[in-house]
């Protein structure tokens, strides 16, 4: 196993324009994903998730965890796969069909993502969604009335970038999200998800 290591500019972040609709829908997520993020230290104008009321044990108990992967379809070991080691992202993407050619299929949301010891799954999803966004190292694909985001973090590492996160995920997935969170918890209900 291995570190999964890729080029500055790969063949898939292939487009430098946004079209009219791809800007509208980046007017939304822009703000709260890379300026007000949820991660701590990341943003000088950061919004923790204690400031919607959330309980400072928030992703201890689980229920707005369980809750975001629940509107996202995801689930752990099957379209969501984590990592705690960079040495195991390759097969992670792998596992999660977000290998070479990631990009080309959109069907459904998936994740792979590294965590590293001092933070959680969620806050690690959302960290790496605003670096890919923040460095511009994603694509918007139209999907029907919904945009798919390709996404892909990555970190210097010997001369070389380390891929620390790769998601496809639906705009209206990240809008819920936003939702939720700044809902704080009296919305969240609890549900069960169907087995597949």
């Amino acid at each position: 196993m291995s570190s999964l290591r890729v080029d500055d500019f790969p063949d898939w972040l292939n487009k430098k324009e946004f079209t009219k609709q791809e800007l509208e829908v980046l007017k939304e997520i822009l703000p709260f994903y890379v300026v007000n993020t949820i991660q701590e230290g990341i943003s000088y104008r950061g919004i923790g998730v204690s400031e919607y009321g959330w309980p400072s044990n928030v992703w201890n108990i689980g229920d707005l965890r369980e809750q975001l992967l629940y509107v996202a379809n995801l689930t752990l070991n099957h379209n969501l796969f984590m990592v705690e080691r960079l040495d195991d992202m390759e097969n992670a993407c792998h596992q999660a069909h977000l290998d070479e050619n990631f990009a080309q299929y959109r069907d459904q949301e998936r994740i792979a993502v590294y965590v590293n010891s001092n933070s959680n799954l969620v806050l690690s999803i959302f960290k790496h969604i605003r670096n890919a966004l923040a460095h511009g190292r994603f694509m918007i694909y139209p999907s029907g009335e919904d945009m798919i985001f390709v996404m892909e973090s990555v970190d210097h590492s010997n001369k070389s970038l380390v891929v620390k996160a790769r998601m496809v995920l639906r705009a209206s997935t990240m809008l819920k999200w936003m939702e939720i969170i700044r809902n704080g918890p009296q919305d969240v209900l609890k549900r069960k998800r169907k087995k597949k």
